[in-house]
Order: C-alpha cells, then structure tokens, then sequence
C-alpha cells in the first residue's frame, strides 16, 4: 500500500493491443490533468520514498470472448499478457471501477468499445459504461487521447436508460460547454447545445416535466436522472424544455398557494421563467428573495435573478453584492459565482471585479478565502490570449492584489492550460461537433 499513501496523484494504466499476436501490453505513468503546469519532475517527490509515481495496480478484465482475470501490476514494470483477444474481440480492465485510476486503450480497442456501447450496452454494467465515458473524456483534456473518439462512444448514450453514464458525461462535458460558452454566439456553442440536445432529447419525450411533484417515481435514481435530462437540456437551448419549465413557472406564479412545482426541478423552473420572462417577474423574484425565510427557498430565489438576460438587471445585481442592502456578505460570492456561468457571464463579472476590485477589498478582504473564491471562480474558463493580457495588466496597475494575490497567479497559469486547451482540443472538438450537427 505504500505506493498509493506515501505519493501524492494516481496512475494511467495504458493497454495496448497486438494486431499480430493477440497479445496485450500493460504500461502505467502518473496521471495528469494538465501536463502542461504539473509535469512529473516538478511534483513534490515525498523524500522518504522511491517510487516516483509508480505503483502496485490491481487489475481486472473482461473481454467479449468471455475471458476474465485479476492480476497486478508492479511499478516499473511492462506485461505482457498472452492469447487474450483476437482482433475484432474488444477489452476492458478496470470493470466496474476496481481500482482508484484511469485506463487507456489504443485506438482500435476505443473503437470495439464504441461499437459494443451502440450496439449491445448491457455487455457491460452502468458503472463500467459510465468508466469508460469518465476516462475518454478525462484522457482526452490531458491530451492522452484523440477528443474525437471520447466524443464519437458518447453518442450512443441516446439509446442509455440508466442514471450513472448519463451523469458521469454530463459532468465530463460542462468543461468544453463552459469553455465555448465564453462566445456564446459561436457557432461552435451553437453545435455543442445541439450535441447535448440529440444525446438527450429522446429521454425528455419519455419523462419530460411531472406537473404533480407527488407522481414522482419512487426510484431514486430515475428521479436524477429526469432532472438531469431536463436541467441539461433547458440550459442548452432545447425548446419543448424551456416552454414547459416557463409554463410551469406562469402556473406557479398564477397560484403559488396550490400549485406546486417538484422541489428537484424547482431552480430551473425558477430560472427559465425569469430568464424569458418580464422585468415584473424579476422585480417579483427579487421581493421573494427578500421575503422568505426558507433558506433552501431563498438560494433558489437568488439563482434565478442570475438568469435574466437582461445586462442592467444583473450590473444592479453585481452592484447589491457590495450595498449591505438585500443581499448578505455570504452569499455575495454565491450570486457572482452564479452570474459568472451564464452564458456571456464571465465577461460582465470580470468587469464588475475589475472596476470595483477596492471595493471588493474593504468588504473581503478580511474574510478568509472569499476574495481568492470570487477571483478564481471568475477566471475559471477565461481562454483567450487578449483575455490573459487584460489579466496581467490588471494586476501589474493594481499592484497590491491582497489576500487574492496567490488566487490571480493560479488563474494566470488556468487560463493558458485554457488557452492551449482551445486551440488543440477544443479545435478538434470544433471540427467534430459541425461535423455531427450537419448529419444529425
């Protein structure tokens, strides 16, 4: 167990196949998000130790000809595992999430996987599916793999049924739709909605909004999965979503005192109403906020306000984070946060930040973490070079950065993984998504 409690980080076990001979090579190095910032030689090596991010790894697999085994790698070690797959026979180790890392394959195994996925899912269990949307995806930000083939095994998640891949994709795919969402009117945005939208769309038609929120089914898990679909839809643009969350939200408006709408979809309700609603609905939100001593309630509240379109409304909504009027010191961070996700949001609170950063000083300053919160929250997705420049000048002018300095010098080194993220697999991921949007 030493290697996996005196060393910080987890390893890629990458499985190659032999076209030749059947046979499958093991390899393993340490994983990493972005190796650009944290590459090996620059990580803590724990002095007491010499494993330099080698580890002892349990390892099971199955495979479509039924075989099935458990074995261990040794750190600095290469196997060689004999007679296991023919050529059209697909692989998986790490079933069912055995052990704690991620797992490569070469690109004629992604392809058998994808094809099975398609075709005859129940091959593998939902944790194992959800696996393997977890590591394509997460392998394909740390550049270890082609983004074209994570994305190409997702699309068979139109034919999924179950809760787990569908929430391990949508989790995986909020960084590449908040990335593109920084351009809100790209078409690559645009493309990425749609995507989201056929994967998606045909588990709305068979759940769709549930007006009495007692009718809910008593699975847990087919309950999450509901609000899922319909959060990820009613946020990417799917119409028949948006026009039932904003009907139940006029229903709930009309009758608060008998209408209920389900606790799980409630915020978005909330939300959809106010974003295609009127400035009286906002001013009616705003007057809940106040009122309510709910706090569960009150979030919900808060959230929506986030939601307008309206840029005035949501400068006045920057604006009373600072006022000490309605809107209270801690939650002031939750509501810029909030604004700071919607599409087209990041730059308005980057503004609102850079313009009343002495403000914003005197009121957290004192509070710890909140202003490093605030500055990294903001600077999250941020991934143009014209956007790092603004950046930096900003901290050279404004000299004294205070508790948040370490905070903006993180966000630096964020926003060029960011920028190198777009323009290599946000490229290809572009080129992928036009592609599928013009035959879909």
């Amino acid at each position: 167990m030493d290697t996996w409690t005196l060393q910080e980080g987890y390893p890629l076990l990458t499985v190659t196949r032999n076209q030749v001979d059947g046979s499958i090579s093991l390899s393993q190095k340490r994983y990493l998000l972005d190796p650009y910032t944290s590459n090996q030689t620059s990580i803590y090596v724990n002095p007491f130790t010499s494993f330099l991010f080698q580890w002892y790894i349990p390892f099971n697999y199955i495979t479509s000809a039924g075989l099935s085994s458990f074995d261990w790698l040794a750190p600095n070690q290469t196997r060689i595992l004999s007679n296991i797959v023919s050529n059209t026979d697909w692989i998986v180790f790490n079933v069912d999430e055995f052990g704690f890392y991620r797992v490569n394959y070469d690109q004629s195994n992604w392809k058998l996987l994808t094809n099975e996925l398609k075709t005859e899912r129940s091959s593998f269990s939902s944790v194992t599916r959800a696996q393997l949307i977890g590591d394509a995806f997460n392998l394909a930000r740390s550049g270890d793999l082609n983004v074209t083939i994570a994305l190409e095994l997702a699309t068979y998640l139109i034919n999924e049924s179950d809760y787990v891949p569908y929430s391990t994709f949508s989790n995986n795919i909020q960084y590449s739709i908040l990335m593109f969402s920084q351009d809100d009117e790209s078409i690559t945005f645009k493309n990425m909605q749609k995507f989201i939208q056929v994967l998606e769309q045909a588990k709305y038609v068979t759940s769709g909004w549930l007006v009495d929120p007692n009718l809910q089914s008593s699975d847990y898990l087919t309950v999450q999965l509901r609000t899922l679909i319909i959060r990820d839809l009613c946020a990417n643009g799917y119409v028949a979503c948006i026009n039932d969350a904003v009907a139940q939200y006029r229903a709930w408006r009309t009758d608060p005192d008998t209408y209920a709408i389900a606790p799980d979809t409630r915020s978005i309700a909330y939300c959809q109403g106010i974003r295609n609603g009127t400035t009286a609905d906002y001013e009616h939100m705003k007057e809940l906020y106040k009122q309510t001593n709910d706090q569960v309630e009150k979030n919900r509240f808060g959230y929506a306000l986030t939601c307008t379109r309206n840029v005035t409304l949501l400068e006045q909504l920057l604006n009373a984070t600072l006022a000490n009027d309605y809107i209270r010191l801690q939650d002031a961070s939750r509501f810029i946060n909030n604004i700071r996700l919607q599409p087209g949001g990041q730059k308005l609170a980057w503004r609102f930040i850079s313009q009343q950063w002495l403000e914003l000083v005197t009121k957290f300053g004192s509070v710890s973490f909140t202003l490093s919160d605030i500055v990294e929250s903001v600077l999250e997705y941020v991934n143009t070079q014209q956007e790092l420049t603004i950046v930096e000048q900003f901290m050279v002018t404004t000299g004294d950065l205070s508790i948040a300095e370490r905070a903006f010098q993180s966000s630096i080194e964020k926003i060029r993984a960011n920028i190198r993220w777009m323009n290599t697999v946000g490229r290809d991921t572009s080129v992928w998504l036009n592609n599928y949007v013009q035959t879909n």
